[in-house]
């Protein structure tokens, strides 16, 4: 090779070096950037997942289906939307929702959590572990004291024609309560 094609090879191969530090310089950050969003989605779904699944566990046999538990069970199929299995068994369980409860509704609901389990690698999770579940007395009482009060108070309401209100001319002293001082009024005029 004579000096002048050794020139013009080192030329080139400068120009080669310059064109690829550019890509890199350009599409480093871009890849960055992109790899990022697309862990930060990953992330936020399995943790969107792990939250419904928790919130499902935490209420999974409670007295009264909370606020928290129907918005989770109505954010199944987007949360799960990726597992065909998860969305199924909701679709069944919800179709059962509407008849009284039994073995089979209680067998679909172990079935959803033990999917939903998979789904989030609970592998060690078993459908008695599912099954498992611990309410306070001290709730259930709660629970049967309220039931009563308002089966009490809607007799009452119904057996009752009207509510008669007098106003009392003067109001009664009540131990512990500190009176109130007399209100002032503005000189009559004469």
């Amino acid at each position: 090779m004579t000096p002048d094609q050794i020139a013009l090879a080192n030329l080139d191969v400068a120009k080669l070096q310059l064109w690829v530090t550019a890509l890199a310089i350009i599409l480093g950050p871009l890849v960055g950037v992109v790899f990022t969003f697309w862990f930060q989605s990953r992330k936020d779904r399995a943790a969107e997942k792990h939250r419904l699944f928790l919130t499902l566990m935490g209420d999974r046999k409670g007295l009264l289906i909370s606020q928290g538990m129907a918005q989770a069970l109505n954010t199944i199929d987007v949360v799960f939307s990726d597992n065909t299995t998860v969305v199924a068994l909701w679709h069944k369980y919800y179709a059962l929702l509407s008849q009284p409860p039994g073995e089979e509704r209680n067998h679909t609901w172990l079935e959803l959590l033990t999917a939903m389990a998979a789904d989030l690698s609970y592998s060690n999770l078993k459908q008695t572990d599912l099954d498992k579940f611990y309410i306070p007395q001290g709730h259930v009482d709660q629970l049967d004291f309220q039931r009563e009060v308002q089966a009490e108070w809607l007799r009452v309401l119904r057996n009752t024609e009207r509510f008669v209100v007098e106003q009392r001319s003067e109001p009664k002293p009540q131990p512990g309560v500190p009176a109130e001082p007399p209100a002032i009024r503005p000189p009559e005029s004469r």
